[in-house]
């Protein structure tokens, strides 16, 4: 049961750091996310790109 819990909260803060990092406008830490998700963590800690 511990199992399935953890797996489901994985899947949401992935899929939650995932559109943070979109919305950030780092597309492609976000592709590069899809494989290695630690790049999703990254891409949503940084700060948003200005526009330019």
């Amino acid at each position: 049961m511990e199992i399935v819990i953890g797996g489901i909260l994985y899947f949401i803060l992935l899929v939650t750091l995932g559109i943070i990092t979109i919305r950030k406008g780092h597309w492609v830490m976000f592709i590069i996310g899809i494989f290695l998700p630690l790049f999703w963590i990254i891409g949503a800690l940084m700060p948003a790109r200005q526009p330019g």
